[in-house]
């Protein structure tokens, strides 16, 4: 608050590059500055084009006096609409049926109705209210087997296997192109009644199916490959890894590649940061505002400024953005322009969308950071303002209330703006981690552990307890009750590994994994290891 200083000190600047943050800062300040319309206009009619200028906009309307001129309106940096490439539609091979508003609204609404009494555990009063006159003649009937795969995935959380298993047969021999679910909910059931031909049929056909995302036909690829092998069909199971394979980067792939004997690949080199990159940079306003940004030290303001061109079209300047945001840590810049780069182009920069964040961890990191990067990548996706509906803050997604349990503190009023506060959010959340693998019930469990993270040690009691997983590490995946929960884990998985190649270090718990065990954390940041560095 101390203005006529800053004032001083201002009319001493030769650059005024980064005077719009410097009186952002005082106009938006919560209690040491009121700023009045006449500011807060000037400010956008100069600095429309920076960060926070919605929220400059929105106070100036509120405080702005009748008959006064409108203030300008923020200026959004927008992408153009990326040109059409890359994979060939999923849905290619599916027909659409053409069914009017009507009847959509009754599918809709009946289909919510059913995953609702899913959710409790209702599947045969799902199956019972479901199973009309009308609902037959109003539901198309690929949507009304979609229906019955969702009620069969009922039946298999509920343990009733053979009632599973007859509704998602069902479901299977009308639609199995246009319901898939029904096909792996069909898969899963049999393998736990045994009857591994069946799995392997269903696993094998969904694998196939017209549809059916990469990381789905990867699932069910490597499925078919275990029910093939079980049922003693081992001519068939390599060309299933193979299949798995093909999407190197989902957890059922990247499992399918060591089954193999391969290692994946990656590329840990990034674009090229020098004086003509550098000299393009310039050119731009917010580029140039975030490298002087950089180098004073405001990352935080400087990767604010970047995310504006996270959709930029031009490859050349996003590939330069990238090389920026990786040279100067902003992890979370870095895999925004790389999914981007993906996506759009078919670009992939391993090191932009698998980055090593700069931060450490208030004591010093006592988890190895492949786990914490694991988790960190799916909580927050490297924001360190990242904060969820339920209130679960930071880089890892630490609840207020875990925090102040764990760190024996409440964390109440100011306090709780430290959670947010990249050191302090990493110190909880390895001590987080810690607390749940001293628990007994869950141990070195890496599998227990991030479900644990996730849906916390009560729900995996309570799924361990009622879900028929026969002490197989898969199954117990497939049969925990979220979905939400059972992606997780697969995907902290997945980046765990890929991290632990990254950083050089073993990888035992994947090759216990594709051998059937249990994942068992072992710490490899205290032993030597060589970082894998960016390749220029």
């Amino acid at each position: 608050g101390a203005w006529r200083k800053a004032d001083k000190l201002i009319k001493q600047l030769s650059n005024d590059l980064l005077m719009g943050h410097v009186l952002r800062q005082r106009l938006m300040h919560p209690t040491a500055y009121r700023s009045k319309y006449k500011e807060l206009k000037l400010w956008m009619d100069h600095y429309a084009d920076h960060p926070g200028a919605m929220q400059v906009y929105r106070l100036a309307l509120r405080r702005q006096p009748r008959g006064w001129r409108s203030p300008k309106r923020p200026i959004v940096a927008k992408a153009r609409a990326a040109k059409p490439g890359g994979k060939p539609s999923d849905v290619a091979g599916v027909k659409r049926v053409q069914v009017s508003r009507v009847r959509r609204i009754h599918m809709y609404r009946w289909q919510n109705r059913i995953k609702s009494l899913i959710r409790r555990e209702r599947p045969t009063q799902a199956l019972r209210v479901f199973e009309t006159k009308r609902n037959r003649k109003l539901f198309t009937a690929a949507r009304y087997d979609q229906t019955l795969a969702i009620i069969a995935r009922g039946y298999y959380h509920a343990g009733k296997d053979e009632k599973a298993m007859a509704i998602a047969a069902r479901a299977v021999r009308r639609s199995a192109r246009q319901a898939p679910q029904a096909m792996w909910w069909g898969g899963l059931t049999a393998w736990r009644l045994g009857k591994f031909d069946v799995s392997a049929d269903y696993f094998e056909r969904m694998s196939t199916a017209p549809g059916v995302s990469g990381w789905s036909r990867s699932s069910a690829a490597y499925w078919a490959a275990r029910a093939n092998l079980v049922n003693r069909q081992p001519q068939k199971v390599t060309a299933l890894l193979r299949r798995a394979a093909d999407e190197p980067r989902s957890f059922y792939g990247v499992l399918a590649q060591r089954a193999l004997g391969e290692d994946a690949t990656f590329d840990w080199s990034t674009p090229v940061l020098g004086p003509i990159e550098v000299a393009l940079l310039d050119r731009i306003p917010a580029a140039k505002r975030a490298l002087a940004l950089i180098q004073i030290g405001q990352t935080t303001r400087a990767e604010s400024e970047l995310k504006r061109f996270a959709n930029n079209p031009s490859p050349e300047l996003t590939r330069v953005l990238l090389a920026l945001a990786d040279r100067a840590n902003l992890p979370d810049v870095s895999i925004r322009i790389g999914a981007r780069l993906e996506r759009t182009r078919g670009e992939r920069y391993d090191a932009a969308l698998f980055p090593l964040p700069g931060w450490t961890p208030e004591g010093g990191y006592k988890i190895d950071r492949a786990l914490i990067f694991a988790l960190m990548r799916q909580e927050s996706r490297f924001k360190a303002t990242a904060k969820s509906r339920s209130g679960a803050a930071g880089l890892m997604q630490v609840m207020p209330a875990t925090a102040g349990y764990i760190n024996k503190t409440r964390y109440r009023g100011a306090k709780r703006r430290t959670l947010y506060d990249p050191s302090h959010n990493i110190a909880l959340g390895q001590k987080y981690i810690q607390y749940l693998m001293d628990n007994p019930a869950i141990g070195q469990n890496l599998f227990y552990t991030t479900t644990a993270y996730n849906a916390g040690p009560g729900n995996l009691n309570k799924w361990r307890r009622k879900s028929d997983y026969r002490n197989d590490p898969l199954l117990f995946i497939e049969s925990i009750k979220s979905r939400e929960t059972r992606k997780y884990v697969e995907h902290v998985m997945t980046n765990f590994w890929v991290y632990r190649l990254r950083l050089g270090q073993p990888t035992p718990s994947l090759d216990a994994v594709a051998a059937g065990d249990w994942p068992v954390y072992i710490p490899f940041d205290q032993k030597k290891t060589k970082a894998a560095h960016n390749a220029n």
